[in-house]
């Protein structure tokens, strides 16, 4: 069997969240979950909560 013997599956386009931040409505291309039956929340970078903090001078 080949791909070509199957039938196309439907595509959506890529898959989109926006930033979790109220009114902010960027691209969140940062996801969060802590535990795997908790939704996942996603932010921008600027509004990304866990990101570690900036050493300067490396």
């Amino acid at each position: 069997m080949s791909d070509l013997d199957r039938p196309r599956q439907p595509t959506s386009g890529p898959h989109v969240h926006n930033c979790s931040t109220e009114d902010c409505g960027r691209w969140g291309g940062f996801g969060f979950a802590s535990a795997a039956r908790v939704e996942t929340r996603w932010w921008c970078w600027e509004h990304y909560p866990h990101k570690a903090p900036t050493i300067v001078g490396r």
